[in-house]
Protein backbone atom coordinates (compact mmCIF):
# COMPACT_ATOMS: atom_id res chain seq x y z
CA UNK A 1 0.00 0.00 0.00
CA UNK A 2 1.24 3.87 -0.33
CA UNK A 3 1.10 4.74 2.76
CA UNK A 4 2.26 2.58 6.09
CA UNK A 5 3.67 2.20 9.26
CA UNK A 6 6.14 0.02 11.31
CA UNK A 7 7.20 0.04 15.14
CA UNK A 8 11.32 -0.56 15.37
CA UNK A 9 12.55 -0.02 18.41
CA UNK A 10 9.20 1.53 20.07
CA UNK A 11 9.83 4.37 17.12
CA UNK A 12 6.95 4.41 14.41
CA UNK A 13 8.65 4.47 11.12
CA UNK A 14 6.21 5.66 8.15
CA UNK A 15 6.55 4.86 4.85
CA UNK A 16 4.95 5.36 1.17
CA UNK A 17 5.19 3.71 -2.37
CA UNK A 18 4.54 5.03 -5.87
CA UNK A 19 1.94 2.58 -6.67
CA UNK A 20 0.76 2.18 -10.31
CA UNK A 21 -1.93 3.69 -11.64
CA UNK A 22 -1.09 6.87 -10.27
CA UNK A 23 -3.79 9.69 -10.36
CA UNK A 24 -4.08 13.21 -9.63
CA UNK A 25 -7.23 15.01 -9.36
CA UNK A 26 -7.68 18.52 -10.11
CA UNK A 27 -9.47 20.54 -7.02
CA UNK A 28 -12.71 21.23 -8.72
CA UNK A 29 -12.58 17.22 -10.10
CA UNK A 30 -11.45 16.16 -5.63
CA UNK A 31 -14.48 18.87 -5.15
CA UNK A 32 -16.61 17.03 -7.12
CA UNK A 33 -15.82 13.48 -5.71
CA UNK A 34 -16.26 14.93 -2.45
CA UNK A 35 -19.50 15.81 -3.01
CA UNK A 36 -21.38 13.59 -5.44
CA UNK A 37 -21.25 10.75 -3.30
CA UNK A 38 -21.83 8.04 -6.07
CA UNK A 39 -19.17 8.97 -8.01
CA UNK A 40 -16.58 9.44 -5.27
CA UNK A 41 -17.70 6.07 -4.07
CA UNK A 42 -16.76 4.84 -7.57
CA UNK A 43 -13.39 6.25 -7.79
CA UNK A 44 -12.34 4.90 -4.08
CA UNK A 45 -13.76 1.61 -4.94
CA UNK A 46 -11.97 1.62 -8.72
CA UNK A 47 -8.51 3.30 -7.18
CA UNK A 48 -8.03 0.38 -3.91
CA UNK A 49 -9.11 -2.29 -7.00
CA UNK A 50 -6.71 -1.52 -9.38
CA UNK A 51 -4.06 -0.81 -6.60
CA UNK A 52 -3.23 2.69 -7.64
CA UNK A 53 -2.10 5.89 -5.68
CA UNK A 54 -4.02 9.58 -5.66
CA UNK A 55 -1.16 12.12 -5.85
CA UNK A 56 -1.43 14.40 -3.26
CA UNK A 57 0.80 17.75 -2.39
CA UNK A 58 0.36 20.15 0.22
CA UNK A 59 -0.30 23.07 -2.30
CA UNK A 60 -2.67 20.57 -3.90
CA UNK A 61 -4.45 20.92 -0.41
CA UNK A 62 -3.99 24.30 0.21
CA UNK A 63 -6.09 25.03 -2.88
CA UNK A 64 -8.66 22.35 -1.90
CA UNK A 65 -9.74 23.54 1.11
CA UNK A 66 -9.79 27.38 0.02
CA UNK A 67 -13.53 27.82 0.65
CA UNK A 68 -14.31 29.84 3.26
CA UNK A 69 -17.63 27.49 4.12
CA UNK A 70 -16.07 25.23 6.46
CA UNK A 71 -18.44 22.15 4.96
CA UNK A 72 -16.24 22.00 1.83
CA UNK A 73 -13.26 20.98 3.91
CA UNK A 74 -15.18 18.39 5.92
CA UNK A 75 -16.53 16.89 3.11
CA UNK A 76 -13.03 16.58 1.27
CA UNK A 77 -11.93 15.12 4.76
CA UNK A 78 -14.19 12.68 4.52
CA UNK A 79 -13.12 11.87 1.22
CA UNK A 80 -9.72 11.67 1.47
CA UNK A 81 -10.09 9.72 4.51
CA UNK A 82 -11.78 6.63 2.35
CA UNK A 83 -9.17 6.77 -0.06
CA UNK A 84 -6.33 6.15 2.57
CA UNK A 85 -4.00 4.16 2.75
CA UNK A 86 -3.75 4.63 -1.22
CA UNK A 87 -2.08 8.36 -1.49
CA UNK A 88 1.33 9.66 -2.44
CA UNK A 89 2.50 12.57 -0.81
CA UNK A 90 4.47 14.27 -3.46
CA UNK A 91 6.11 18.02 -3.74
CA UNK A 92 4.81 19.52 -7.46
CA UNK A 93 7.76 21.05 -7.70
CA UNK A 94 9.35 21.06 -11.53
CA UNK A 95 12.91 21.91 -10.57
CA UNK A 96 12.93 18.96 -8.23
CA UNK A 97 11.67 16.71 -10.89
CA UNK A 98 14.10 17.99 -13.28
CA UNK A 99 17.03 17.33 -10.85
CA UNK A 100 16.41 13.78 -10.47
CA UNK A 101 15.62 13.34 -13.94
CA UNK A 102 18.94 14.49 -14.97
CA UNK A 103 21.07 12.13 -13.15
CA UNK A 104 22.32 8.35 -13.84
CA UNK A 105 19.41 6.36 -14.05
CA UNK A 106 17.93 3.56 -16.56
CA UNK A 107 15.95 5.84 -19.86
CA UNK A 108 12.43 4.35 -19.62
CA UNK A 109 12.41 3.34 -15.56
CA UNK A 110 9.71 5.40 -14.58
CA UNK A 111 10.65 7.45 -11.64
CA UNK A 112 8.53 8.33 -8.32
CA UNK A 113 7.36 11.95 -8.34
CA UNK A 114 9.82 13.41 -5.94
CA UNK A 115 8.22 12.62 -1.76
CA UNK A 116 7.34 15.39 0.38
CA UNK A 117 8.52 13.91 3.43
CA UNK A 118 7.52 17.12 5.99
CA UNK A 119 3.90 16.46 4.80
CA UNK A 120 4.04 12.25 5.10
CA UNK A 121 5.60 13.10 8.90
CA UNK A 122 2.94 16.00 9.37
CA UNK A 123 -0.05 12.81 8.65
CA UNK A 124 1.82 10.48 10.87
CA UNK A 125 2.23 12.80 13.56
CA UNK A 126 -1.82 13.05 13.54
CA UNK A 127 -1.88 9.46 13.58
CA UNK A 128 -5.28 8.67 15.74
CA UNK A 129 -4.93 6.35 18.77
CA UNK A 130 -6.99 3.70 17.75
CA UNK A 131 -7.32 1.17 15.28
CA UNK A 132 -6.72 2.86 12.43
CA UNK A 133 -3.09 3.67 11.17
CA UNK A 134 -3.38 7.22 9.75
CA UNK A 135 -5.72 10.10 9.08
CA UNK A 136 -5.73 12.87 6.98
CA UNK A 137 -8.63 14.83 8.48
CA UNK A 138 -6.16 16.97 10.75
CA UNK A 139 -4.16 17.99 8.74
CA UNK A 140 -6.77 19.29 6.33
CA UNK A 141 -8.58 20.78 9.54
CA UNK A 142 -4.99 22.52 10.32
CA UNK A 143 -4.84 24.09 6.43
CA UNK A 144 -8.12 25.07 6.56
CA UNK A 145 -8.08 27.31 9.63
CA UNK A 146 -5.27 29.29 8.06
CA UNK A 147 -6.70 29.12 4.79
CA UNK A 148 -6.22 33.16 4.89
CA UNK A 149 -2.59 33.32 5.63
CA UNK A 150 -1.69 30.73 3.68
CA UNK A 151 -3.84 31.92 0.63
CA UNK A 152 -1.73 35.02 0.56
CA UNK A 153 1.42 33.24 0.61
CA UNK A 154 -0.29 30.87 -2.33
CA UNK A 155 -1.71 33.90 -4.58
CA UNK A 156 1.96 36.21 -4.11
CA UNK A 157 3.62 32.97 -5.71
CA UNK A 158 1.05 32.76 -8.56
CA UNK A 159 1.17 36.18 -8.94
CA UNK A 160 5.44 36.03 -9.17
CA UNK A 161 5.41 32.89 -11.51
CA UNK A 162 2.23 34.56 -13.81
CA UNK A 163 4.20 38.23 -14.21
CA UNK A 164 7.33 35.94 -14.88
CA UNK A 165 5.66 34.58 -18.11
CA UNK A 166 3.71 37.66 -18.87
CA UNK A 167 6.72 39.11 -19.05
CA UNK A 168 9.11 36.39 -21.51
CA UNK A 169 6.04 36.58 -24.05
CA UNK A 170 6.93 40.49 -24.35
CA UNK A 171 10.08 39.25 -25.58
CA UNK A 172 10.23 38.99 -29.43
CA UNK A 173 13.50 36.74 -29.46
CA UNK A 174 12.52 34.42 -26.72
CA UNK A 175 9.13 34.18 -28.57
CA UNK A 176 10.98 33.21 -31.77
CA UNK A 177 12.90 30.61 -30.23
CA UNK A 178 9.91 28.53 -28.59
CA UNK A 179 8.18 28.78 -32.17
CA UNK A 180 11.55 27.04 -33.71
CA UNK A 181 12.61 24.87 -30.39
CA UNK A 182 12.90 21.15 -31.28
CA UNK A 183 15.78 20.03 -28.91
CA UNK A 184 13.99 18.54 -25.92
CA UNK A 185 16.31 16.04 -23.54
CA UNK A 186 14.61 12.60 -23.76
CA UNK A 187 16.06 11.86 -20.22
CA UNK A 188 14.14 15.51 -19.04
CA UNK A 189 10.49 14.44 -19.29
CA UNK A 190 9.21 17.18 -17.05
CA UNK A 191 10.94 19.63 -18.94
CA UNK A 192 10.06 18.73 -22.20
CA UNK A 193 6.34 18.90 -20.89
CA UNK A 194 6.59 22.10 -19.02
CA UNK A 195 8.39 23.89 -22.37
CA UNK A 196 5.41 22.15 -24.68
CA UNK A 197 2.84 22.86 -22.27
CA UNK A 198 4.13 26.92 -21.85
CA UNK A 199 4.86 26.70 -26.22
CA UNK A 200 1.40 28.03 -27.30
CA UNK A 201 0.80 30.36 -24.47
CA UNK A 202 4.24 32.81 -26.33
CA UNK A 203 3.49 31.91 -29.78
CA UNK A 204 -0.33 33.20 -29.07
CA UNK A 205 -0.95 36.73 -27.21
CA UNK A 206 -4.52 36.22 -27.24
CA UNK A 207 -4.21 33.31 -24.85
CA UNK A 208 -4.02 34.80 -20.82
CA UNK A 209 -1.74 34.42 -18.22
CA UNK A 210 -3.54 34.75 -14.91
CA UNK A 211 -3.11 33.61 -10.89
CA UNK A 212 -5.24 30.25 -11.01
CA UNK A 213 -3.27 29.57 -14.69
CA UNK A 214 0.02 29.73 -12.99
CA UNK A 215 -0.55 27.51 -10.02
CA UNK A 216 -2.14 25.86 -12.89
CA UNK A 217 1.05 25.32 -14.89
CA UNK A 218 2.62 23.16 -11.67
CA UNK A 219 0.22 21.00 -11.22
CA UNK A 220 -0.84 20.17 -14.63
CA UNK A 221 2.85 19.85 -15.84
CA UNK A 222 3.91 17.49 -12.60
CA UNK A 223 0.61 15.24 -13.06
CA UNK A 224 1.27 14.68 -16.89
CA UNK A 225 4.97 14.20 -16.33
CA UNK A 226 4.30 11.77 -13.49
CA UNK A 227 0.96 10.00 -13.41
CA UNK A 228 -1.14 7.32 -15.42
CA UNK A 229 -4.75 9.31 -15.59
CA UNK A 230 -4.80 13.02 -14.60
CA UNK A 231 -8.21 15.12 -14.29
CA UNK A 232 -7.86 18.70 -15.22
CA UNK A 233 -9.73 21.81 -16.22
CA UNK A 234 -10.73 21.45 -20.17
CA UNK A 235 -7.98 23.93 -20.55
CA UNK A 236 -4.95 21.74 -19.71
CA UNK A 237 -6.70 19.00 -21.29
CA UNK A 238 -6.28 20.73 -24.20
CA UNK A 239 -3.19 21.83 -24.06
CA UNK A 240 -1.79 18.32 -23.37
CA UNK A 241 -3.32 17.55 -26.71
CA UNK A 242 -1.58 19.80 -28.47
CA UNK A 243 1.45 19.10 -26.83
CA UNK A 244 1.30 15.20 -27.73
CA UNK A 245 0.62 16.21 -31.70
CA UNK A 246 4.14 18.08 -30.92
CA UNK A 247 5.98 15.58 -29.63
CA UNK A 248 4.47 13.34 -32.59
CA UNK A 249 6.43 16.00 -34.92
CA UNK A 250 9.36 15.82 -33.45
CA UNK A 251 8.99 12.34 -33.45
CA UNK A 252 9.62 12.19 -29.12
CA UNK A 253 8.65 8.89 -27.47
CA UNK A 254 7.75 10.46 -24.51
CA UNK A 255 4.66 8.53 -22.43
CA UNK A 256 2.58 10.91 -20.82
CA UNK A 257 -0.68 10.39 -18.59
CA UNK A 258 -3.92 10.33 -20.01
CA UNK A 259 -6.28 13.34 -19.49
CA UNK A 260 -9.65 14.08 -18.79
CA UNK A 261 -11.98 17.08 -18.37
CA UNK A 262 -15.15 17.64 -17.06
CA UNK A 263 -15.95 18.31 -20.63
CA UNK A 264 -17.76 15.99 -23.01
CA UNK A 265 -18.89 13.78 -20.18
CA UNK A 266 -15.30 13.18 -19.69
CA UNK A 267 -15.72 12.43 -15.77
CA UNK A 268 -17.84 9.59 -16.46
CA UNK A 269 -15.01 8.25 -18.98
CA UNK A 270 -12.16 8.58 -16.21
CA UNK A 271 -14.31 6.75 -13.98
CA UNK A 272 -14.98 3.87 -16.62
CA UNK A 273 -11.22 3.93 -17.48
CA UNK A 274 -9.97 3.72 -13.81
CA UNK A 275 -12.24 1.04 -13.32
CA UNK A 276 -11.53 -1.07 -16.02
CA UNK A 277 -7.69 -0.64 -15.15
CA UNK A 278 -5.33 -2.97 -12.11
CA UNK A 279 -1.98 -2.91 -11.77
CA UNK A 280 -1.03 -5.64 -14.04
CA UNK A 281 -1.17 -3.51 -16.50
CA UNK A 282 1.08 -1.49 -15.24
CA UNK A 283 5.01 -1.51 -14.10
CA UNK A 284 7.91 0.46 -14.04
CA UNK A 285 8.52 1.13 -17.45
CA UNK A 286 7.49 4.76 -19.15
CA UNK A 287 6.32 3.07 -22.39
CA UNK A 288 3.02 1.95 -20.14
CA UNK A 289 1.75 5.36 -20.19
CA UNK A 290 -0.31 6.79 -23.14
Amino acid sequence: MPVGFVIENEQLIVRQSFDFPTVYLDHWAIRHFSTEKEDGQRFINALKVAGGALIISHTNLAEITGPSDPRHAEEIATFLEAILPNIFFAQFNIELAMKQEVGARVIGFRLMAPPDIELLQEVARQRPNDFRPFTISGVIKIIAEHRERLGITWRNSNRSIANRINAMRCDANFIETARTFSGHPQNIPTLAVFQELLRPIFLDQRLRIDLNDAADIQHATMAIAYCDFVLLDGKWKDMHSRMKRRFVELGLKIPTARVFSARSKGVAEFLSVLEGTNSNNFNNSSETRE
